[in-house]
């Protein structure tokens, strides 16, 4: 039946047991240092860059919380079994979802600092196509649609995950589709208004697709640390087998090659349509110092070492190894969306780099584990109705 519970001996309900509480505290406390960090730079000469930097761990972190989700979602639309035994941890990462939308009205008080068009500044929109996108970009219907949309696929991901989690695969089957087009929706609105409108000149048609796919590739590195690691620290090995770890690994080359297809698609062809408002946005990020050192970790954190490492089908089946590949995606993502951001807003010499920005990112980071851990925490204890796979 579908309501009933998984008995007691399931590992996974059981996680939070063996994590100490004071992993609880710790990860608080490092995420309201950042918080206090932040709130204090906002009103300092540093505001640009606590925005900033905002900004990017907002995109990051909400991109990769809602991957957890779109993971299971695929799963179900598909009808794959392999990955029964991870989803949950997958649809753990939703926890962090009703955080990023709390965070989202923050960005509403940081609007003139990154988009100084707002306001109507003088010469803020200039050229043939900000003049176009004028009404596009009016602050109201700016805030209010990408607050909506992410509204939307929050509440909607919590629903499907609460129905999954209850055992009610019929409903869950029924929501998946309604859910991965929403994400694919949504997430190219928000790659075209927070990023994309950071340089009102700047355009590309294939941005939202290379953003939402980009997120589902770093989220699935997630979800291989976050399985890898259960499966070491739980002794998981008869139900996360090396098998599993495969498919994970193939799942994660493959992305890697999407993602970087996407990357160069848009790439060809601005290089090839030689238009100015187009590549300059590209020239500052692959020409000028220090951006094209940046650009070029991403290469090769995000795309060309997955690809090389997992073209065996050994190492794909080593967790070690897909571990170590997958944490250097996260990382090369995460600096692919600071590349993506920063080089529109930051125009003075160097790179803004302080105790600002670690800390606010660790901050971000802290808070994403402190969420799964009380997803996990809270699955440990389930209300009635809540039933788990075995």
């Amino acid at each position: 039946m579908e309501e009933e519970l998984m008995p007691n001996d399931d590992p996974l309900a059981h996680t939070t047991q063996r994590w100490p509480v004071l992993a609880f505290g710790l990860l608080g406390l490092v995420a309201l240092s950042g918080a206090l960090t932040f709130m204090q730079a906002i009103d300092g000469p540093a505001s640009l860059r606590a925005w900033q930097i905002f900004l990017v761990n907002f995109l990051f972190w909400t991109g990769i919380s809602q991957a957890g989700v779109v993971f299971s979602a695929v799963l179900y639309v598909t009808g794959a079994q392999w990955g029964k035994p991870i989803r949950r941890i997958a649809e753990g990462m939703v926890a962090f979802l009703p955080l990023s939308v709390l965070l989202f009205p923050l960005l509403v008080w940081g609007l003139d600092v990154l988009f100084p068009w707002v306001h109507g500044a003088p010469g803020a929109l200039h050229g043939a196509i900000a003049e176009e996108r004028a009404l596009w970009l009016h602050a109201p219907f700016h805030v209010a649609r990408d607050g909506i949309a992410l509204l939307l696929l929050a509440g909607l991901s919590l629903v499907f995950v609460y129905h999954s989690l209850a055992g009610r695969e019929r409903t869950s089957r029924i929501l998946s589709p309604i859910l991965l087009i929403l994400y694919a929706v949504v997430y190219t609105l928000l790659a075209f208004d927070l990023v994309m409108a950071l340089d009102s000149q700047w355009i590309s048609t294939l941005f939202g697709g290379y953003f939402f796919i980009g997120n589902f590739y770093a989220g699935l590195a997630a979800i291989a640390i976050a399985t890898v690691l259960m499966r070491r620290c739980l002794h998981l090995e008869e139900r996360m087998t090396l098998s599993l770890c495969h498919d994970l690994g193939k799942l994660i080359f493959g992305f890697s090659l999407l993602s970087f297809y996407l990357f160069w698609s848009q790439y060809l062809t601005i290089w090839y349509g030689n238009l100015p408002e187009e590549t300059e946005y590209i020239i500052v990020r692959v020409k000028e110092p220090p951006w094209v050192y940046l650009s070029w970790a991403v290469l090769l954190l995000a795309w060309a070492i997955p690809f090389l490492v997992l073209l065996s089908r050994n190492t794909k089946r080593n967790p070690l190894v897909l571990s170590c590949i997958s944490g250097l995606v996260v990382i090369g993502m995460w600096l692919e969306r600071y590349v993506l951001v920063v080089p529109s807003l930051w125009h003075a010499e160097g790179l803004p780099l302080g105790w600002i920005e670690p800390s606010i990112t660790l901050s971000f980071l802290a808070a994403m584990l402190l969420m799964y851990l009380g997803f996990w925490r809270v699955l440990s204890r389930p209300p009635p109705g809540i039933a788990r796979h075995p």
